[in-house]
């Protein structure tokens, strides 16, 4: 069997067009260069090169060998790649989520029920997150709409709604609650971590303004500080210690309200059962 060290210093004189640049590209002396492409003619029992007095070129043997080499070299790659990447499956869950709200939950239980396990988490507001759980991309995923029982395992784990947080003197701030549509044009802060929810309220407000913030922190001290409007959750409410000046006036549009649903592809049922099962019996 023709060792695949051949098949790379081949390539590389291909690439280079002289030993002594192919030599040095490698971190090889020319004369062993020079001796593994004459192993690799008595190997195929072929000729690949046409030899002058102090020039080497590839033949049409030489050049066909090339091709079929760039292929074996890309082949060996990809499978590097696969085996490598199905070893990580084995090793690791990842999880994709449509909101953050639940990431710090979620990862906490997989790293009780799945010990040894690298458990790695992203917040994406990627309307295609569906079809990246299929695909293997993530192994469970938190929607908030249900996914088609046909493909899919879910079940509901939270429910969310979302309000605008005001200064008290905001002309809305004595109101019950609000479409996306009343606050259109007004300028927000906004965190840059929250999914879907991002893609809603611009859709839904096109003429407003977003200051974005890239850390939470610093987000905090920006609402207690000015008097622009930003936006919560009763979730985020429940879950924090809730001490504001501001009102939390709750958005009246139907997509304000949703259900978080932790899905998996049908072929993983078995391996995420107790995640189900935790959530069904709670």
């Amino acid at each position: 069997m023709i060792e695949i060290h051949l098949f790379e210093q081949l390539v590389a004189f291909a690439d280079h067009g002289t030993l002594s640049a192919a030599a040095e590209e490698l971190h090889i002396s020319q004369p062993a260069l020079s001796r593994s492409m004459q192993r690799l003619e008595d190997e195929l029992d072929v000729k690949l090169f046409d030899r002058q007095k102090s020039r080497l070129t590839l033949n049409e043997n030489g050049e066909l060998t090339v091709q079929y080499a760039r292929n074996l070299l890309l082949q060996e790659s990809s499978m590097i790649d696969q085996i490598r990447a199905f070893d990580r499956k084995k090793r690791t869950i990842s999880l994709g989520s449509c909101a953050p709200v639940l990431v710090p939950e979620i990862v906490s239980l997989l790293s009780q029920l799945y010990e040894g396990m690298t458990i790695s988490a992203e917040i994406t507001g990627d309307p295609n997150l569906l079809n990246q759980l299929q695909e293997g991309r993530y192994q469970l995923a938190i929607l908030h709409e249900k996914p088609d029982e046909e493909e899919f395992c879910s079940c509901p784990v939270a429910s969310e709604h979302l309000y605008v947080f005001l200064p008290p003197a905001h002309p809305l701030a004595d109101a019950d609650g609000v479409c996306l549509k009343d606050l259109d044009g007004q300028t927000f802060l906004l965190y840059s971590q929250i999914g879907f929810w991002d893609g809603l309220c611009r859709r839904k407000m096109p003429n407003a303004r977003f200051l974005m913030q890239q850390e939470i922190e610093v987000l905090g001290e920006l609402v207690a500080n000015s008097a622009l409007p930003a936006f919560t959750t009763d979730y985020v409410m429940r879950q924090s210690d809730y001490k504001s000046d501001r009102v939390a006036v709750p958005i009246l549009d139907e997509e304000a309200n949703v259900t978080y649903y932790c899905a998996c592809v049908k072929s993983e049922r078995a391996r995420f059962r107790p995640v189900f099962r935790h959530y069904r019996k709670d």
